[in-house]
């Protein structure tokens, strides 16, 4: 079994992820921007970077659930999915003109490559948070490359919404009204799993 958190930059996955993890005694695998070896420079130029970024985003990706989720007994909980990787932020730069066509075609070769080989997760949780708040968190975690623009946020903001419409398995929203209720979070996803799971 695993779960994946979804949602924009900023909105608290890493934070729900191991509230899971605590709570429910879920392993826990958190997004390492550190292993991306572009991502700093993406930041300063995102059509020269976005095709190797995205790339190393699924490796990943990629590499995390298969080397840790499928290989363990214990349930899991993942920081931001393969999916989204894709729905979300490769299919953005790709129709804004920051990925190439051809670019976009070898990305979806390899993407469909490996999701075709991985189990769907038993539960999405996407956090969805107003822009307002993604910007004070972003601004708090103080990492020097990340200067994000509101319009960029904004719009990765309704391609979530898209993503989440279209996702057509067992899936849970979590909005900024409950987010701060920790019990309430925990009584949403435990109700959740367990319609999935039966």
């Amino acid at each position: 079994m695993y779960i994946v958190v979804s949602g924009n930059i900023g909105a608290g996955k890493t934070s729900l992820s191991q509230i899971i993890s605590e709570d429910l005694g879920f392993s826990v695998y958190f997004e390492d921007f550190h292993a991306n070896l572009f991502l700093k420079e993406y930041y300063k130029d995102m059509k020269r970077w976005a095709f190797a970024t995205q790339i190393n985003f699924l490796a990943l990706r990629y590499e995390q659930i298969v080397h840790h989720i499928l290989l363990s007994n214990v349930p899991s909980v993942l920081d931001r999915s393969i999916y989204e990787d894709r729905e979300v932020f490769a299919k953005s730069l790709h129709e804004e003109g920051l990925m190439t066509d051809d670019e976009w075609a070898v990305y979806n070769k390899l993407y469909d490559l490996m999701v075709a080989h991985l189990p769907t997760p038993n539960l999405l949780i996407y956090l969805d948070k107003a822009v307002d708040e993604l910007m004070r968190n972003i601004a708090k975690r103080g990492r020097d490359f990340e200067i994000i623009p509101r319009d960029y946020l904004e719009g990765l903001g309704r391609r979530y919404e898209v993503f989440y419409d279209n996702w057509h398995f067992p899936k849970l929203k979590i909005s900024d009204d409950i987010y701060y209720d920790r019990k309430e979070i925990i009584t949403k996803i435990k109700n959740a799993l367990y319609n999935a799971v039966y």
